[in-house]
């Protein structure tokens, strides 16, 4: 973008010669008055449109032709430009452009029409014309093949659209544009137009083209009007409204009520002190009736006389203007594409542009600026303009006015003069070897004299002879003041005070300040402002000291009260504070961007109702309560993808994808021109239910599950949203989900049915195993207290009672009734110490080696390593092997025999039992017994049941010895291991 800033040096010049040639005019042509009263006002508003300042947009910013036909704004607020190289959609921060790549039937689009329904149509001479819609091309052709349009005199009513050629009249219905009427060539149709109206249904005009005839329905005639010198002229016509219709050329317009048949008349002279004025054009632009053309835009009123008129300047060349929701004007032309003006910037008068302006002041009941190189210009309340007062082409120091002497002093590099009585005479500076003035910069009337700062100090000056009394030596000297009879001095290193001709530094109570003060302010009666070189603003009653709000490390040139508002002048623009119980706060900033044309403002000035701000390019007059016009139209959601597939209201529904990816841009119509990233709330619902502040414009959402989404956005009142739907796949369906929860229930009830009744089963099983233990233990028993054991038993006590041998018998019955109740008590038991297992076989084998004397012999070997005292062992366990191994091995046996019994440390928990005998064998062992199967069934059953228990380990085994030998032996192997829990 670049400022137009030519020709705004010869404002003020244009001013000044308008008088003369007004003057001359009026003495010349004394039967001109009017004409130069136009032109008058003409030259004037001209030269003030010099002076504004344009934005402009070309093919540089984005445009892609500098040939712009006309701008429209559509509902929403979005800028139409239509250019010979196509038609763009501007929203203040990006252009979007649509060509024939996007549809159109031509890029040479010379007119636009938004309509209420969101639609823009374009028009231009081709085949196919259409509208835009929610940025796709709608594209249609006549119902007539190949037929071209050339719709110059095209009429919009509502969101209907009417093609209107010299003679045809088209209506699109059923994506065709229809022929509605269609005039032979040669009549005189230069009037004739189709109306949509209850009760009009056309115009007529005669071949002299002075007359134009209303028609009805059945077109009959039921009104005419004179038209002299409007349709001989070459004209825009069209119907605006339901009820308006207009005619216009370079000289005026004609506005027709079609509901009162009441004609308007109005030319350019009467309204707008114009002779003439090509490429008028009357639209419907946000609901009022704009006029535009060549130097000028306006707005109709409710008389159809033009109000609100913008004079464009003429250097610009333009020939259409638009005035946007905002009061902003946006120009076309041919050449050099869009022009933009805020509304802040046409109310700002400009002056000195282009000068350096080091201060603005009162000096008596004057208003003098201060203008680098050129001298002392005061302000002209009449001409509203700064004029040359005092030349001087040096470097300029303040102008002061003395009350106490009511003098005015004008100080510059090499001069001093004083004015008094409307009279300007030099002082002397008393330095004729450099003439310069080293005398005074700025001057204080204190104790009954004139006291100077000058280079290095302060002088003391008599204000009679204007001579110097006395010099104080200050360095980085900026400014006096004298506040409540004190001598203030702002240096480059702090507030200092001049007391009984000395200089020393203020001190404040709350913190210590030495930053270098570039000017002082009077506030109040109590309270100063210390506007400081590159530290912002403090105040400061002179015995604390604070800052003023938002003005930290600015440089503050300046200050100036008015009514409890404070304007601070810095290098950042104009600071605006009012006063809020007894508190300063900051409302707002003035800078570029509300017409000032530098933000290097030097000097701030309120007269009357204006604000005089002298800056380093010239003054800006501009209304003291400016207010900034929101220039935010809308924000929206300008795409929003799934997976790159375009969301929209016809395609919103999706199958989910896993790491499926959503997108969404955020846009917002808004011509300010300074631009910053905006901030705006978002939420996306269901999911989130809160507002979320980004400022962001790209907003991305990963791996949605299936459901209806909306996203919301708003900011500053503004609102948008967009809904879409993620279906889920079959196996995320509801039907699914639920069978699969159906069927979880049902494995779970089944999983628990089967826990339960194995729970169930080992409970039984527990108790079966439980009595069947206890039956085999029986058997065990049973077993082990064998009728021939006792038998034999019982024998052998009465054989040797019979052989009188009672210390035998009585030794043996004891041993047999031992053994009997210690059979029956461990069968109580399910697991006893290998002590007493030890010590039960050991009583068993000495009662068999009694009956069997010499015939059996035993040993028992335990190794030392076992603790047998606390090693476990099944109960009954042994004893049927140890049995058998006497009664059917030894037994059977010819000579003497020997029952072995082994028991072997394994590890902590494990041992080994070894039952050795060298009896006959297993083979003829049990060819001949038959209990000896049935214990050995048994001991199975006991082995199985103790295993399946978990609490035991047991390997049992047995084997012959010698199978090639008459006295085979037998050998049984058990390897006990005791589980733990």
């Amino acid at each position: 973008m670049k400022q137009i800033q030519r020709y705004i040096r010869i404002t003020c010049i244009l001013v000044w010669r308008f008088f003369s040639i007004s003057y001359y005019v009026f003495k010349k042509q004394e039967h001109s008055i009017q004409h130069a009263y136009f032109l008058y006002v003409f030259l004037f508003l001209n030269a003030f449109a010099y002076a504004q300042q344009f934005t402009n947009y070309s093919t540089k910013d984005g445009l892609p032709s500098n040939h712009i036909y006309k701008i429209a704004q559509d509902e929403k607020g979005f800028l139409w430009i239509a250019t010979d190289k196509g038609l763009v959609k501007y929203n203040g921060n990006t252009m979007k452009i649509f060509t024939t790549k996007d549809g159109l039937a031509t890029n040479d689009v010379w007119e636009v029409f938004p309509t209420p329904d969101g639609k823009l149509w374009y028009l231009s001479k081709s085949s196919k014309l259409g509208y835009i819609e929610n940025d796709s091309v709608h594209a249609f052709e006549s119902e007539l093949k190949g037929e071209i349009f050339n719709p110059i005199y095209s009429s919009q009513v509502g969101n209907k659209m009417f093609l209107t050629s010299s003679n045809t009249f088209h209506v699109l219905k059923n994506e065709k544009w229809k022929l509605l009427i269609k005039y032979r060539l040669g009549d005189s149709i230069a009037a004739n137009s189709f109306i949509d109206h209850p009760t009009i249904s056309s115009f007529k005009t005669t071949e002299l083209l002075d007359s134009v005839f209303v028609q009805d329905k059945n077109n009959k005639t039921i009104k005419s009007y004179g038209f002299k010198d409007v349709l001989n002229r070459i004209h825009k016509r069209g119907q605006i409204t339901d009820s308006l219709f207009y005619w216009v050329n370079d000289k005026q317009y004609s506005i027709l009520n079609l509901n009162t048949l009441k004609l308007h008349n109005r030319n350019f002279k009467d309204e707008l002190a114009l002779e003439q004025s090509k490429h008028v054009r009357i639209n419907i632009v946000n609901n009022k009736i704009q006029i535009s053309g060549n130097g000028f835009v306006g707005v109709l009123d409710e008389n159809f006389h033009i109000r609100n008129t913008y004079y464009i300047p003429e250097h610009l060349k333009a020939h259409f203007a638009l005035i946007d929701k905002t009061g902003s004007i946006w120009i076309s032309t041919f050449t050099d594409g869009v022009y933009h003006l805020p509304i802040e910037k046409q109310n700002i008068k400009y002056c000195l542009t282009g000068e350096k302006i080091n201060n603005i002041g009162k000096v008596n009941d004057k208003i003098i600026a201060n203008v680098f190189n050129k001298g002392f210009y005061k302000f002209n309340q009449s001409k509203n303009e700064f004029l040359p007062f005092i030349d001087e082409d040096e470097y300029l120091f303040k102008a002061t006015y003395v009350e106490e002497l009511d003098t005015e002093f004008y100080m510059s590099k090499r001069h001093i003069k004083m004015g008094k009585n409307n009279a300007i005479i030099d002082i002397d500076v008393q330095d004729r070897i450099y003439l310069m003035n080293d005398k005074a910069r700025q001057l204080v009337y204190y104790n009954d004299y004139l006291f100077g700062q000058f280079s290095v100090g302060i002088n003391k000056i008599n204000p009679e002879k204007f001579s110097i009394e006395n010099e104080y030596l200050q360095s980085g000297i900026n400014e006096l003041l004298i506040f409540n009879d004190r001598f203030l001095v702002a240096t480059s290193s702090g507030l200092k005070e001049f007391k009984e001709e000395v200089i020393s530094s203020i001190q404040f109570d709350n913190k210590e300040f030495n930053q270098s003060i570039l000017s002082i302010t009077k506030i109040s009666d109590t309270e100063i402002l210390l506007n400081t070189d590159g530290f912002g603003t403090y105040i400061t009653d002179l015995k604390t000291i604070k800052q003023l709000p938002k003005s930290e490390f600015l440089i503050v040139n300046n200050a100036y009260l008015e009514n409890n508002t404070i304007w601070l002048a810095t290098e950042s623009g104009v600071l605006k504070y009012t006063k809020e119980n007894d508190t300063f706060v900051f409302q707002m900033l003035l800078d570029k961007d509300n017409g000032l044309p530098s933000n290097s403002v030097n000097n701030i000035l309120v007269h009357e109702e204006k604000l005089m701000i002298g800056t380093n390019n010239g003054i800006a007059i501009l209304p003291k309560n400016q207010k900034h016009t929101p220039q935010l139209l809308d924000v929206y959601i300008e795409e929003a993808l799934f997976n790159n597939q375009p969301i929209t209201t016809r395609n919103s529904v999706f199958q989910y994808e896993d790491n499926s990816s959503i997108n969404f841009k955020i846009s917002n119509i808004d011509y300010s021109e300074r631009q910053t990233n905006l901030s705006f709330n978002y939420k996306l619902e269901p999911i989130y239910q809160d507002w979320t502040q980004t400022s962001t414009n790209n907003l991305n959402f990963n791996d949605l599950q299936p459901d209806s989404y909306t996203l919301f956005i708003e900011t500053q009142g503004f609102t948008d949203q967009v809904s879409f739907i993620i279906k889920p796949l079959w196996w995320q369906k509801f039907w699914y989900k639920a069978f699969m929860v159906l069927l979880a229930i049902s494995i779970i009830v089944l999983i628990s049915r089967y826990f339960v009744k194995r729970a169930q089963f080992k409970k039984h099983q527990k108790i079966f195993e439980d009595k069947r233990l206890s039956e085999l233990q029986l058997k065990a028993l049973r077993s082990q207290m064998n009728p021939h054991f006792v038998f034999n038993s019982l024998s052998a006590i009465q054989y040797y009672i019979g052989e009188n041998n009672f210390e035998t018998s009585e030794l043996y019955l004891v041993k047999f009734s031992k053994l009997i109740r210690q059979f029956f008590e461990l069968s109580k038991e399910n697991e006893i110490s290998l002590e007493t297992e030890v010590s039960l076989l050991q009583n068993y084998l000495e009662i068999e080696k009694l009956r069997f004397k010499e015939k059996l012999n035993f040993v028992l070997n335990v190794d030392p390593n076992l603790v047998t005292k606390h090693t476990k062992i099944p109960t009954m366990l042994l004893q049927p092997i140890v049995e058998n191994a006497v009664n059917h091995g030894v037994f059977n046996k010819m000579d003497n025999g020997l029952v072995t019994l082994n028991f072997i440390y394994i590890d902590e928990h494990t041992f080994k039992v070894e039952i050795i005998d060298d009896g006959v064998g297993f083979a003829n062992t049990n060819n001949r017994q038959s209990d000896d199967v049935k214990s050995s069934n048994v001991l199975h059953d006991r082995l199985h049941f103790l295993n399946y228990s978990e609490k035991w380990e047991i390997d049992y085994k047995a084997e012959e010895l010698n199978p090639n030998r008459v006295d085979k032996g037998n050998k049984s192997v058990f390897i006990i291991t005791k589980k733990q829990k």
